[in-house]
């Protein structure tokens, strides 16, 4: 099955459904998503604050509460309850990924290479233009991450392996797939990447990460798969986490 023929929706069944109140369906499933997502990450901050008033201080065992419940909530919010709801309306090749091809290493090296030379530009303009502020920032840059080896072990597989899964499910296949056949690709990429971009919450962070929504976004749909955009997403995200650990240990 293509995802071309994944992405119809299910109207066989009955009257076809208006698309864009169907588009806006899934916008609230997605919010839905993102809402449980939220409450996992709170009951993981009420577990740590337990942990560590417990301890008196800031404790490796809470380091490694927080960052397991950090993958935990994007795990569920942003990977299981999407594909559950896309099996639902019988879109479920939209969340798929499949043995890389050689067609899939080049178009992540090719997106890989896109999203850092966006990177480059769009820091060094706002560096030229003297706004330090809008620069992106490291998201894991807490040091206090990096002082306990299990921690940074812990860190690394949420960084490097779960999140490029989760969060190309997500933004590429469940909001990006999800929203094509029934809002046309213009506006799905333009909610992806805004999805994507919000994601890191980071204000630096916004523009250039959007854009790279862009990029994993062209990815995923000349593909028609998310095993490239993941693998680009894993490539970005193992130089980034090195960069940072080495920084942090240096």
């Amino acid at each position: 099955m293509t995802q071309s023929q994944a992405a119809e929706p299910d109207e066989a069944q009955g009257q076809p459904e208006d698309r864009g109140l169907a588009g806006f369906r899934l916008v609230a499933w997605g919010l839905l998503c993102t809402l449980t997502w939220l409450i996992v990450l709170v009951v993981t901050g009420g577990l740590v604050r337990l942990i560590d008033d417990a301890d008196k201080a800031i404790s490796e065992l809470g380091l490694i509460v927080f960052v397991i419940g950090q993958g935990t909530a994007g795990l569920l919010g942003w990977l299981i309850l999407p594909k559950l709801i896309m099996r639902r309306r019988r879109q479920s090749g939209l969340i798929s990924w499949r043995r890389p091809t050689r067609s899939d290493f080049g178009w992540a090296l090719g997106g890989l290479l896109a999203i850092y030379a966006v990177l480059y530009v769009y820091t060094a303009i706002v560096s030229a233009a003297g706004l330090e502020s809008l620069e992106p920032q490291s998201t894991i840059d807490d040091d206090r991450l990096f002082v306990h080896t299990s921690v940074m072990v812990a860190l690394g597989i949420l960084v490097i392996v779960c999140a490029p899964i989760y969060e190309e499910a997500f933004a590429r296949g469940f909001v990006l797939g999800g929203l094509r056949p029934h809002w046309g690709l213009i506006p799905a990429f333009v909610v992806s990447a805004a999805v994507f971009s919000a994601l890191h919450a980071d204000l630096g962070s916004l523009i250039p990460f959007a854009i790279a929504g862009v990029i994993l976004g062209v990815v995923y749909i000349r593909t028609e798969s998310l095993t490239a955009a993941s693998i680009a997403h894993f490539g970005f995200n193992v130089i980034g986490f090195s960069a940072t650990l080495v920084q942090q240990l240096g």
